[in-house]
């Protein structure tokens, strides 16, 4: 279905072209995640999603007449409706905009100017703003990265101090889809996610990313059971016809995901899995074989699967002096997870002197989900600056007394690295090399390299642990 983008707006966004002075002939407006959000930081991540999806579109005839129509059954009026705009913006075939933005993967701190779009025709100034609720849906991805971004550095210390770090790329899971609320938003979550772990059964958001960022082969995933295939063949010797039917049909190599707790967890994973057949055929396997126990306490589950597995596998001591799972045997929890209930699972396993390595996780509503919203980072787009037809430069500014969090920047600004190597949000005309690029200019799309994305994305990482040496 193509979207009709005049009315991808606020029903009000419609009448301001009537409101503001006749003689402004050009507005600029600016984008930012306010301070006082969930994070200090944001993962700056989707903006090529909203130009891929929305501004590569042409304004037609049938959607400047739908909107009329629309129009005045919202107001009871067609006054309002600037439809002369509409047909200007078909004729040139483009929305006559520039929209400059810091290059995505950067981790950025709130408050900072994330990208700007100004009017580049005289005709369209007024209409400028209706085009922000479109933008502003950048918050969504920005936020899943972000969210995923202070998952990857809560773990990062604990992978460091007991296991191996080129595990972290697939500790988190993305299980989301089914639980978005809608396929755009799960592949747009999904992607978002994939910016930083690898590890994912979102096919949609895997193809979306591959069509915006041209990266095909980003989200990895294995051989995993349901409930529906386990139950299929019923309990008792059923459970040993179930997991005898994993191993049969996987090569001897590949990594497999078997759920264990359709019936009873543990008696499952003792005189199942502990079956002497079973041992042997695990044993002999050159592949990974996770366990999935999906209900029950997280903690107190794994923890005492991993006892018991320990039991019937043994233990080594890696060179950390954590525990890990002899034969490739793992855990992998997909219940209950989010960010805070992941690191505390993890920190619990460490607790109890075992490796990070023998456990991964998938995460559903609570990494694409769950208590996400545009206020989680305090996304706000305002207008800064106009110019008038005289020659006057307005700045443009809101101050609230009620509120001063929500203070506006005013002006043409651009974003510079202050002399302590800090982001800044200045005045256009302060020195400084300005870190704000065109991605879109009347109907242009400047893509970034998603190698480029990649390398800001891993900067933290690196940062970390060079933080870490200096501390230590």
């Amino acid at each position: 279905m193509t979207m009709n983008l005049i009315l991808a707006t606020d029903a009000y966004k419609l009448t301001h072209h009537l409101q503001y002075p006749q003689n402004i002939n050009k507005l600029y407006s600016y984008g930012e995640a306010r301070v006082g959000g969930k994070y200090p930081t944001i993962s700056w991540f989707g903006l090529s999603m909203i130009l891929h999806d929305y501004f590569q579109s042409q304004i037609t005839t049938e959607m400047i007449d739908e909107a009329e129509k629309v129009a005045e059954e919202t107001f009871g009026t067609k006054a309002y409706f600037n439809r002369s705009v509409w047909e200007k913006v078909r004729d040139l075939g483009y929305f006559p905009v520039r929209i400059k933005a810091l290059p995505e993967g950067m981790e950025v701190p709130t408050g900072t100017a994330l990208f700007t779009i100004e009017s580049t025709e005289d005709w369209f100034a007024t209409s400028l703003n209706a085009l922000e609720v479109v933008l502003m849906h950048v918050w969504y991805p920005t936020t899943i990265a972000t969210n995923s971004l202070y998952i990857k550095k809560r773990l990062l210390p604990l992978v460091e101090k007991t296991g191996s770090v080129d595990s972290l790329p697939l500790m988190v899971n993305d299980f989301g889809l089914r639980g978005a609320t809608s396929l755009e938003s799960g592949e747009r979550g999904g992607a978002a996610h994939l910016l930083h772990f690898r590890g994912s059964d979102n096919l949609a958001a895997s193809n979306y990313f591959a069509k915006v960022y041209g990266q095909e082969g980003r989200a990895l995933s294995i051989w995993a059971t349901e409930h529906s295939v386990a139950t299929a063949y019923g309990s008792g010797q059923g459970e040993f016809d179930y997991l005898n039917a994993q191993l049969d049909r996987t090569p001897d190599d590949a990594p497999v995901s078997i759920v264990i707790d359709s019936y009873d967890t543990f008696n499952f994973v003792k005189h199942v899995v502990g079956s002497p057949e079973m041992v042997k055929r695990i044993q002999e396997r050159e592949g990974r074989v996770v366990l999935r126990p999906d209900s029950g306490d997280p903690i107190t589950m794994d923890l005492a699967v991993l006892d018991i597995l320990a039991d019937i596998f043994g233990t080594e001591v890696n060179d950390k002096g954590y525990k890990v799972l002899r034969h490739n045997v793992g855990l992998i929890q997909g219940d209950g997870m989010k960010a805070d209930t992941i690191i505390k699972l993890y920190e619990a396993l460490i607790d109890r002197g075992w490796s990070t390595d023998n456990l991964v996780v998938g995460s559903g509503g609570g990494l694409l989900q769950e208590g996400f919203t545009r206020d989680t980072e305090r996304f706000a787009i305002k207008a800064a600056y106009a110019h008038t037809s005289d020659g006057a430069d307005l700045a443009i500014k809101k101050q609230p007394k009620t509120d001063p969090t929500k203070a506006s920047k005013a002006g043409l600004l651009k974003v510079i690295v202050d002399e302590n190597g800090q982001l800044q949000t200045v005045p256009q005309q302060t020195a400084g090399k300005d870190l704000l690029e065109t991605v879109y200019e009347n109907g242009q799309i400047t893509a970034a390299p998603i190698a480029d994305i990649f390398e800001r994305a891993e900067r933290h990482l690196k940062d970390n642990r060079q933080l870490g040496r200096v501390n230590g």
